[in-house]
């Protein structure tokens, strides 16, 4: 994008930017209040939704006409109903339901970490008492519970490039590092019958990655490995490791001592699958935006975190031990998959 092609700086426009908070408020108000639910594929009239949720007749019209206002319902004739989409992400029964992404996403905990931003410029990394480097973190029980919608395609991007060359293993042992919902390893284990996946998260996040494990049918097929990536016996060796939106928590030289530990557990001729937002070095952030948006969020909530580039990861997967880096992502997937052979 050139200069003659970036958009001017109105006044309209820092408006929508300072006061964008109101349009992530109105969303996680419907999702706690279950709105979209009350409206459901026939529609609703604001005073009966009143009366079934319990709250002021008043309030739920001017929060109603708000979600109308930015394409979250329509309206007509006084009854509100949902819009295309609806139906598959804002009720709890569909199958994109985006609840726990709200959940997560719009915070406390998060919106905390966001108005000490400028704290976190001043200081080069995260002000919090409580960040995401916190060990047992009760904000990764909530996200192993809530995220498989956090994927995006991804693990089925992961899964299409790994269960053909896992057919030719005398074993398929995987370990999954920081596994939390386990759902990358998981995908992988359902197309791959002989696949074994040892879990590898803090105490209190396990039993919610069992729990998922279980809704799958592959319960019998996992391990828990409970403890700190640095520290813990990793067991091995492994066929496959998973190190799936972990990097980004790290500066690279701090990744690389990650990644050099776990290729020690890697049988020789062995996968490593890296998952993670990336850019390339020199894209224009215009044109781009997600991992420099990213960014910012590691910036407020690790100590020297960022979204790495393709270049980057790259270096990482070198200076560790690993081979013939290959990049892979797809339609539906909003993080790249890097997959790279143990020498």
């Amino acid at each position: 994008m050139t200069t003659t092609d970036t958009p001017a700086v109105t006044t309209r426009l820092l408006h929508e930017i300072s006061r964008g908070y109101l349009k992530t408020a109105l969303l996680r108000t419907a999702m706690e209040l279950r709105l979209f639910d009350g409206v459901g594929e026939h529609g609703a009239e604001a005073g009966a939704l009143a009366d079934e949720r319990s709250v002021d007749p008043r309030a739920l019209r001017i929060v109603l006409d708000a979600l109308v206002s930015i394409g979250l319902l329509r309206k007509e004739a006084g009854r509100y109903t949902l819009p295309p989409g609806g139906r598959e992400y804002l009720l709890s029964s569909g199958a994109q339901y985006f609840g726990g992404a709200v959940r997560l996403g719009a915070s406390d905990w998060e919106w905390e970490a966001q108005r000490r931003l400028t704290d976190a410029v001043r200081k080069g990394g995260t002000v919090l008492t409580e960040h995401y480097l916190t060990p047992e973190l009760d904000y990764w029980e909530d996200f192993a519970e809530h995220t498989t919608w956090f994927n995006n395609g991804a693990a089925e991007v992961l899964a299409d490039q790994l269960v053909p060359w896992a057919r030719g293993r005398a074993s398929v042992d995987v370990l999954d590092v920081a596994a939390s919902h386990g759902a990358y390893g998981f995908t992988f284990a359902r197309r791959e019958p002989r696949a074994r996946i040892w879990c590898l998260d803090w105490p209190n996040v396990l039993p919610h990655t069992r729990r998922n494990a279980e809704r799958l049918g592959l319960a019998d097929r996992l391990y828990l490995l409970p403890g700190d990536m640095f520290e813990v016996p990793l067991g091995g060796p492994y066929d496959v490791l998973l190190v799936t939106n972990v990097l980004h928590h790290f500066a690279e030289d701090t990744a690389v001592r990650l990644l050099t530990r776990l290729s020690d557990a890697v049988k020789p001729g062995g996968r490593i699958a890296v998952v993670g937002h990336t850019y390339r070095e020199g894209d224009d952030p215009a044109r781009n935006p997600m991992p420099f948006l990213f960014s910012v969020s590691m910036l407020a909530q690790t100590h020297d975190g960022e979204t790495h580039s393709v270049e980057a990861y790259e270096r990482m997967l070198s200076a560790s031990g690993f081979t013939g880096t290959r990049m892979y992502t797809g339609p539906k997937a909003q993080h790249t998959v890097f997959l790279a052979e143990k020498d």
